[in-house]
């Protein structure tokens, strides 16, 4: 938000209307205005702490307009929220009075807690054999919605070899995609060839690339005829914990091994991964990860990972053409969907064509939940679960 508006800039007009004052256009603020945190400014300022605004306050209390209210926080157990009865948005007829989150670490604890009734939902990041062990399980009912959780690797650019595009494209075609989605994650997700999810406007009509080392091959000779046969030592990045990134780089490594090229895995947990990617220097060649859904509209997905405006915070893959830019940055201004779906198409053809980074899927989001829970509602944005419509049957 700093870029768009400055403290001081928000007026309430009347009990229920506020007007915002922007620095400069925006057509993404409407999608941005879900991710305004509403608080009450008396309970904040009568908690503040040396100007602080409550910051410190807030780590462990709330003062928003929440439909639950928080009763218990620990970072360590989790949480718990108690029905605020008198919330402006009215309740059904049937409703949870209170909802435990629970912190619980191991994966096999969980399943199994699920499945004795210790817990009535869990998180849903889940490997598709635990997913398959739940749906056997009578008690136990798997919600299925597809996401805009895109996963991708990120490439690195601006560091040689990778600003060679004909080197870029020999790694588009050294990655199996199909092998991937239909023998690794069992066809839990669905294949998505660009950076934009393929359920969301703005998405272009593509193939997609296809596992060819053959092909992968004849673009690796045309590179070393312009910049010799010596290849450096490849790094790609993994998320420690998260096996499908680590599968994912295990795969790309046994390509480039038979592409005769050198690679080093290393994983981290997501801190260091995270700290790496804001850095060009410590960026790896190549990273495996998600890009979440924090506002449902194309720039949160070919603006903010290719846009020259959000280099190095999230675009970690210091990717710049100059003509991807300008649509990118034309299509911030104007309001008009159907020319701003013009734009986020040719620039993501355009970044699809300069083979900057390799796409692979749409996350598809299951929610393991017992059999007797109802009416949880999806939500893409954050992979969210609203469930203040959601009930236990009797």
């Amino acid at each position: 938000f700093l870029p768009m508006i400055d403290p001081g800039q928000t007026e309430a007009l009347d009990d229920t209307t506020v007007a915002f004052t922007l620095k400069e256009p925006s057509a993404i603020f409407a999608s941005l205005v879900p991710d305004i945190l509403v608080v009450n400014s008396k309970v904040v300022q009568e908690n503040e702490s040396d100007g602080d605004m409550g910051e410190g306050y807030l780590i462990d209390n709330v003062a928003g307009t929440g439909s639950y209210m928080l009763k218990r926080y620990d970072p360590a157990r989790g949480f718990v929220g108690e029905r605020y009865a008198e919330h402006f948005a009215g309740w059904g007829e049937k409703y949870f009075q209170e909802i435990e989150f629970r912190t619980v670490v191991e994966t096999n604890t969980r399943i199994q807690g699920l499945m004795r009734g210790d817990y009535q939902g869990l998180d849903g990041y889940l490997a598709p054999d635990q997913i398959s062990r739940l749906r056997e399980d009578e008690d136990v009912q798997i919600l299925e919605e597809e996401s805009m959780r895109v996963y991708h690797i990120a490439l690195h650019n601006g560091r040689a070899p990778f600003d060679d595009k004909n080197f870029r494209m020999a790694m588009m075609h050294a990655f199996d995609y199909d092998g991937y989605v239909n023998d690794i994650m069992q066809g839990t997700v669905a294949r998505n060839p660009t950076i934009v999810p393929g359920n969301l406007w703005g998405a272009p009509d593509v193939p997609g690339y296809e596992y060819d080392l053959e092909k992968a091959r004849d673009y690796l000779d045309a590179y070393k005829a312009e910049h010799g046969n010596e290849i450096r030592t490849i790094q790609i990045g993994a998320l420690a914990g998260f096996s499908e990134t680590e599968q994912t780089a295990a795969l790309m490594q046994n390509s480039l091994s038979q592409l005769g090229i050198d690679s080093e895995i290393e994983s981290s947990p997501w801190p260091v991964i995270s700290s790496n990617m804001q850095n060009p220097e410590t960026m790896p060649d190549m990273l495996p990860y998600w890009k979440s859904t924090y506002y449902a509209d194309p720039n949160n997905w070919i603006g903010e990972q290719y846009g020259s405006r959000y280099a190095p915070t999230r675009n970690v893959s210091a990717y710049h053409n100059d003509e991807v830019d300008a649509m990118l940055e034309k299509a911030l201004i104007i309001t008009d969907q159907a020319e701003r779906e013009k734009l986020y198409e040719a620039a993501t053809q355009q970044v699809y064509d300069d083979a900057a980074g390799i796409w692979i899927y749409n996350t598809k989001w299951f929610g393991p939940y017992a059999s007797n829970v109802k009416n949880v509602r999806f939500c893409p944005v954050g992979n969210g679960q609203d469930m203040r419509w959601a009930y236990l049957e009797d």
